[in-house]
């Protein structure tokens, strides 16, 4: 590895024109803009021996070296602005043709100003200028720090690039956002969009140049990024040096990819609730990531500590992991040759030594195929990749949707309601079995103060007792997912949850919101827990009614490394229609999970969590729909090495099947 830090000399600043005041301080000759002042400037680059400068390649060790090339651009912000700018675009200064000898390049710009520059300003410099360019990776922020309250304990703070009060972008600050959560492997786009390089200085000597002020300075840029070229070896690999050379893309987990930059001392200011820590390499067009020197490199915000991280490799061979600690330093380059597994099915995942199911209790009918039992994959809900259709209608309306999933499906001014079939539930009434896929009346099992978990009983029971059975064949109501997965139904058995399950794993390491994408490629969002401990994962629930604070977390999820809770919101009393499942900026979305504990004949224990909901144990109706995530039981012969239950269907094999689990 090698640090880099990057020492430029900026000089010949020229301002052009005249203004009628000015006193020692100025740089006479701004011309007065109708916004500012704009200072034609000429930026004379100069490195510092062995610092790296730009157009990233790897030598034959494979450590970072960097040189000028022609076209490459930085952002000036004058720092006396004090964030009253209206300006849409931080100023762009461009090196010439031909100006580089690699230790020293020109640059030449204009720099808009609020006020006339004045010897005494200071001056951010930032590279590269590209990231605020086309398809931006960095953008300008208020530094205020936006405070969001709500019911429910709605308790958040984040900057915004827009005035919540008119809705309108602000003009350029003193703080911006660094966003590197999507990248495509490249030493090359690392270059433009993520080597993010920051420096302070004031303009010094001022002379006269031809009628001219010309003002020079010298400034450090220090990097403030970390850059990690990987490869992934597998044993008994495809390939004679067994690395993997065929990726179609990789995810990772724990790695700071996005914060908000102080241009001003160049400290990271971004608050708890905003920083994230994933990063997808993938191209757009589905490719393969172009290797350089068999690595795959990405760059992220360093903690200069150990590090956790989970990465995920996706390859028409399968899906192969790897877990593991590793401290990053910033300003660093590492290259590292990772031992990667290869992803098998389990019937299980543990948190916090509760071994939950692997997908929601789900009823799916295909033709004339019939599932009933675990879902194939653990962000499974019902509709979760179609458009919707006629039968869906609610209150006689036809469903509208912004998306794919009935996640996004809404009426009205997005209220988010459909009507559910019977051919594809994951929501079901407490305690029913026979008449499960039954909406429209009242079918629960009533009585008071007792535990279903596993058990059967005939009949619904009474508003204190309740007729237990041992018997299958008897039983109209209890446990259904005992009833659908137990032996002689599945190869692998599992029940309702209990209140000190959810317990156990509302004391998870991590829980946060978060997203998978599905087998069609759309997003599925939801709760995510894991033993792991994540930088900056505490609760974060409620989450308010914005989406943006959500993390992906497939490949964590594919990988068996935590428990992923969809959004299902709920059916209402006696109906079929589901509602509060439509996910989207200002609509009051959340889970409702139910427990195996009856404290009253018409309530239960439940799980909520959302919008407006923080994690935690409430009291919903039996007669409403919930979702169910059942725990594992054991196997049938306590065979664990056969494919889970769910592979075994046709209609899931996109999804999983018996050689492994996809998505």
């Amino acid at each position: 590895m090698k640090k880099q830090k990057l020492q430029f000399l900026y000089g010949a600043i020229a301002m052009i024109g005249f203004t009628a005041c000015s006193d020692t301080n100025d740089v006479a000759g701004d011309v007065t803009q109708q916004e500012g002042y704009a200072t034609t400037i000429q930026v004379t680059a100069d490195n510092a021996a062995q610092a790296g400068t730009r157009s990233l390649t790897p030598d034959a060790n494979n450590n970072i070296v960097s040189e000028w090339k022609s076209g490459d651009k930085m952002f000036i912000y004058d720092i006396a602005d004090d964030d009253q700018s209206n300006e849409a675009n931080y100023s762009l200064v461009t090196m010439a043709a031909n100006s580089s000898n690699k230790q020293k390049a020109d640059f030449t710009g204009t720099v808009k100003t609020l006020k006339p520059m004045k010897t005494t300003d200071d001056l951010a410099f930032f590279y590269p200028g590209t990231a605020v360019e086309g398809e931006k990776t960095v953008e300008q922020v208020n530094p205020k720090v936006e405070k969001e309250t709500g019911a429910g304990g709605v308790n958040l703070q984040y900057h915004t690039s827009e005035n919540p009060s008119t809705n309108q972008k602000y003009g350029i600050r003193s703080t911006v956002s660094l966003d590197m959560k999507k990248q495509d492997g490249t030493l090359p786009t690392i270059d433009q969009k993520f080597d993010y390089n920051w420096g302070k200085a004031k303009p010094t000597e001022v002379k006269n140049d031809n009628g001219q002020k010309i003002v020079k300075t010298e400034v450090t840029l220090n990097r403030k990024v970390t850059i990690w070229g990987v490869k992934f070896k597998i044993v008994n690999g495809p390939s004679s040096t067994g690395f993997i050379k065929d990726i179609d893309s990789v995810k990772i987990n724990g790695l700071r990819s996005y914060d908000v930059l102080n241009l001003k001392d160049g400290s990271f200011v971004g608050t708890s609730d905003e920083k994230e820590y994933m990063i997808t390499v993938a191209n757009k067009d589905k490719s393969k990531i172009q290797l350089q020197n068999d690595y795959v490199w990405v760059a992220f915000l360093g903690e200069d500590a150990s590090t956790d991280f989970t990465i995920t490799v996706y390859t028409q061979d399968g899906v192969y992991t790897k877990t593991a600690s590793k401290i990053f330093k910033t300003g660093y380059d590492y290259r590292s040759n990772i031992t990667v597994e290869k992803i098998t099915p389990q019937p299980y995942v543990t948190v916090n030594n509760v071994t939950w199911a692997t997908g929601n209790f789900i009823h799916y009918k295909k033709g004339s195929q019939e599932y009933w039992g675990i879902a194939p994959a653990q962000w499974w809900i019902s509709s979760y990749g179609e458009n919707p259709t006629s039968v869906n209608k609610a209150d006689n309306k036809n469903i509208k949707y912004d998306g794919l999933g009935s996640q996004n499906w809404f009426i009205g001014d997005h209220i988010g309601k459909f009507t559910q079939t019977a051919d594809d539930v994951d929501l079901f009434q407490w305690g029913v079995i026979n008449d499960a896929l039954k909406f429209n009346g009242v079918y629960y099992l009533q009585g008071t103060n007792f535990d279903m978990a596993g058990k059967y009983y005939k009949n619904r029971g009474g508003l204190i007792n309740v007729n237990e059975t041992s018997n299958r064949a008897e039983a109209t109501h209890g446990d259904i997912v005992r009833y659908y997965t137990e032996h002689g139904q599945k190869h692998y058995h599992y029940q309702y949850p209990s209140d000190a399950d959810f317990n156990a794993l509302f004391s998870a390491n991590t829980c946060i919101p978060a997203y998978c994408y599905t087998d069609k490629g759309n997003k599925i969002y939801g709760a995510y827990f894991s033993d792991m401990k994540f930088a900056g994962s505490g609760s974060k629930f409620p989450t308010g009614r914005k989406i943006w604070k959500y993390q992906d977390v497939s490949g964590l999820v594919l990988a068996n490394k935590g428990l992923f809770l969809p959004i299902g919101g709920r059916r209402p009393l006696s109906s079929a229609y589901v509602e509060f499942r439509h996910v989207a900026n200002n609509s009051g979305f959340y889970g409702q999970y139910y427990t195996s504990k009856s404290p009253t004949y018409s309530i239960p224990h439940g799980v909520f969590f959302g919008a407006a909901f923080k994690m935690n144990i409430s009291v919903p109706s039996k007669d409403q729909g919930s979702n169910i995530r059942p725990v594992y039981v054991g196997a049938d012969n306590d065979d664990e090495t056969k494919p889970i239950d769910a592979a075994k269907f046709a209609a899931f094999n996109n999804i999983i099947d018996a050689t492994g689990r996809k998505y």
